[in-house]
């Protein structure tokens, strides 16, 4: 049966939604963006100067009642096409074509800076969440509010939209999220004497030395990601640290901090004990191979992980669970989230109503989540109604262990910060906590001091960019 989903607190005019009244917690946390994103043009050079600050742009009218317009979107999904062509059957005068390009930091997010500068921007274009605040440092992005995006915002759960809420404005409608899940085999955790999923932490460490000790080393309770800083950036916020907040338009960086510190410290004896599976990177073919075999047995990932794990190992049903993280005794339940996706458009593009129109569309209408879930295997919809009457809700799955784990997934998503902010040069500061990262556990030295070191280059890169900006510690 169908798992209703319930937030408590009060509603927008639909009643589907939390009301968001006037200035977001982040929106304000955020302000000190503004100065610096109006003032910074220097990765898209005369363009950017061009099209200038966004609240000096004219506003771009809505195409004319007999005007036909065709839409482009940029996205990373190859099916989207699928469901676009729900919208293009109902709406023959703005048709939507998309275009697969490649992931974000597979080249994708150069394409979309190499088209601001060429003045070929498309109308629309995936972008993950934390990537938006690196498109406002450059003038990169439209201020949907202007076009009518906040008239809708009642329909999203708050968290996700407010990871689109900057400055004032709002520069994305949310898609989809990957809020952390703990997928494991059942059978395994029977065979090794674990029972259910580790409430806390410390049980999870346990678990991980007992499973390595008893196997001699040939079984691991899960891999350890190495260099994977969203993995890590999602342990951290759940932790309750905050890497990133801004105040007077000055930037502050925090790596360091006590939930850092704790997630760093955890992890570290683990690895250099050998508890956690070094030989298989996760995303490779000797790691599937051990999910099937089940010589490692959990994988902590955003929700959209399932569709994964369901298509590497389709033909045996019932082997495999969903859980929430453990918790860290002694603190406030929190969740984390590893992913999410927004449609943006770009400075620029031509038809902004528009895309509007069609963003909110995907993100809302039924058939179009659904049609995202079954074709494009998307995470978390942003929207809490069409999370609930999803496919993904219509009773227990055999594949899961006879599980409907919507709920799982909605109950840690009343848990996600909604404080956390991301910085302004994310894809540089991922490759410094990467490297950093798989050089300690090369060399067995400190996680902390990695996360210092990818500290230090972040403020130096936000430095370059000509934003002011100092470190917590």
């Amino acid at each position: 049966m169908k798992v209703p989903l319930h937030r408590p607190g009060p509603v927008g005019p639909t009643g589907r939604g939390p009301a968001l009244p006037g200035p977001s917690r982040r929106g304000l946390l955020r302000a000190g963006l503004a100065a610096s994103a109006v003032g910074s043009v220097a990765a898209l050079g005369g363009c950017a100067a061009t099209v200038g600050p966004v609240g000096e742009r004219p506003l771009v009218p809505p195409k004319a009642p007999d005007e036909n317009v065709t839409l482009t979107y940029w996205t990373w999904w190859p099916a989207l096409q699928a469901v676009a062509d729900i919208w293009n059957a109902e709406h023959p005068d703005i048709q939507v074509r998309a275009v697969t390009i490649p992931g974000g930091l597979d080249g994708g997010y150069a394409k979309m800076f190499n088209s601001l500068v060429a003045g070929n921007q498309p109308d629309l274009a995936q972008v993950e969440f934390f990537q938006i605040p690196s498109f406002l440092v450059e003038n990169g992005l439209e201020d949907l509010g202007r076009y009518g995006a906040l008239d809708h915002a009642h329909l999203y759960d708050e968290w996700q939209w407010l990871q689109a809420a900057h400055i004032g404005g709002h520069y994305g409608i949310p898609v989809d999220s990957g809020p952390l899940m703990y997928f494991h085999r059942a059978d395994k955790y029977e065979e090794w004497g674990i029972g259910e999923a580790p409430a806390t932490w410390e049980e999870y460490a346990d678990a991980a030395r007992r499973v390595a000790a008893d196997t001699g080393g040939s079984e691991h309770i899960e891999s350890f990601p190495v260099g994977d800083a969203d993995w890590l950036a999602g342990l951290c916020m759940q932790a309750g640290a905050r890497w990133f907040t801004t105040e007077g338009g000055e930037w502050t960086v925090d790596f360091v901090d006590e939930a850092s510190v704790r997630v760093a410290e955890f992890w570290e004896p683990l690895v250099h004990e050998r508890a956690l599976d070094l030989t298989h990177a996760v995303w490779s073919n000797g790691w599937f191979q051990a999910l099937q075999r089940g010589t490692i047995g959990t994988w902590t990932v955003g929700s959209w992980g399932d569709a994964i794990i369901r298509g590497n190992d389709p033909d045996n049903p019932g082997r495999w669970k969903v859980a929430g993280l453990p918790q860290w005794p002694g603190e406030p339940r929190r969740e984390g989230t590893w992913g999410g996706s927004a449609s943006v458009v770009l400075s620029g593009a031509p038809h902004p109503h528009e895309a509007v129109l069609f963003a909110h569309w995907l993100s809302t209408d039924q058939r179009a989540v659904d049609a995202m879930i079954t074709e494009c295997g998307i995470g978390w919809a942003a929207s809490e109604q069409v999370n609930e009457d999803s496919v993904r809700n219509r009773g227990a799955d055999p594949f899961f262990s006879d599980q409907n784990y919507t709920g799982i997934i909605a109950d840690a998503t009343r848990h996600i910060p909604s404080e956390w902010v991301w910085g302004p040069t994310l894809s540089r500061t991922k490759n410094h906590i990467g490297d950093a990262f798989r050089a300690a556990v090369a060399d067995g030295t400190s996680f902390v001091d990695a996360l210092a070191a990818a500290q230090r280059n972040t403020i130096e890169d936000i430095r370059h960019k000509g934003l002011s900006v100092r470190s917590a510690s």
